[in-house]
């Protein structure tokens, strides 16, 4: 079978664990799979992409055999979401640059601001 978008995410992380949640509850129909970057799957698959796995806080979208890290991965994600969500995508304006600074100040801080126990 071949895997055509996936989203890899912490499995260790109350905030990406909370976030695949919300997505597969407003999700509007095309198929998303899920893996936890920590799975044995992810490892095989991202080999492909290159991915750093030193950088487990880094969420990872693989659509239509493409992947897309950081900011890229979580506004790309929206599309998968059903309207008003999808309208997120509009944040694609912003530099790079700026959108990575601001999902790295999330990504170091999130087990420190998202202390809450999940079970997914």
């Amino acid at each position: 079978m071949q895997v055509k978008n996936i989203l890899f995410y912490d499995g260790d992380c109350a905030l990406c664990n909370h976030c695949v949640q919300y997505v597969i509850k407003h999700e509007k129909g095309e198929v998303l799979l899920f893996s936890s970057l920590q799975s044995d799957f992810a490892k095989k698959e991202l080999t492909k992409y290159n991915y750093d796995f030193s950088l487990a806080n880094t969420l990872v979208l693989v659509k239509d055999n493409k992947a897309y890290f950081k900011s890229n991965a979580a506004l790309t994600l929206n599309k998968f979401l059903k309207a008003p969500y999808s309208w997120l995508y509009v944040f694609k304006i912003f530099p790079n640059f700026f959108r990575d600074w601001v999902y790295d100040i999330v990504s170091r801080n999130r087990k420190k601001w998202f202390k809450k126990q999940f079970c997914f």
